[in-house]
């Protein structure tokens, strides 16, 4: 029996299916993976995905101890969603910096095989490398894109401080609640 159409038009259609769009090849590492994640079903918490933070809510009052309950609740309502909100910010900033990397470990390649042949300690390679004008633009986007994700990690612990101090505010509030409300329980049975 002969396989000679069916099988080479098959074959011919996977590797149509398998060719790389140049226009894919463009676009940054982060597009391409929120892209893939989010047709695994991933969600990117943003504005656009229905976050909805009451912005006036992300500023604490000077007295916390003086705010009502049900603004108690606001608050800790809008920094969570803020936190919510600083972590996918983080995803993306760390995409963001490994992009940043890879181009600056690319930009590096061909120079340090330049003066690996040469007798230099690691690190006067690396300031020599470094110093290249090619170079030295992506080391320092590459930086950069380190300390976007440093800043982004404190904002979300801040944050996250915020929200622990909302959530003992409001738990020392039941208690006292709790406790008010045992106390005049025992009270009106003396009577």
């Amino acid at each position: 029996m002969k396989l000679s159409g069916k099988k080479t038009k098959e074959r011919t259609d996977t590797s149509k299916r398998d060719k790389i769009n140049p226009r894919q090849m463009h676009r940054s590492f982060l597009d391409s993976i929120e892209d893939d994640l989010s047709r695994q079903g991933v969600v990117f918490f943003d504005n656009e995905t229905g976050l909805d933070i009451n912005e006036e809510y992300l500023q604490l009052p000077r007295e916390i101890t003086e705010v009502t309950s049900r603004d108690l609740g606001e608050y800790l309502n809008a920094f969570t969603q803020q936190k919510v909100y600083l972590r996918t910010v983080l995803g993306r900033v760390e995409l963001l910096e490994e992009e940043a990397r890879r181009a600056y470990y690319e930009s590096t390649d061909g120079l340090y095989k330049k003066y690996s042949t040469q007798r230099m300690s690691e690190t006067a390679k690396d300031r020599v490398i470094n110093a290249d004008y090619s170079v030295k633009p992506l080391l320092e986007a590459y930086r950069d894109a380190k300390s976007r994700v440093q800043m982004v990690k404190y904002a979300i612990d801040n944050v996250e401080d915020i929200c622990f101090m909302l959530s003992r505010e409001v738990t020392r509030r039941n208690a006292d609640f709790e406790s008010e409300s045992r106390a005049s329980n025992v009270q009106n049975r003396r009577y």
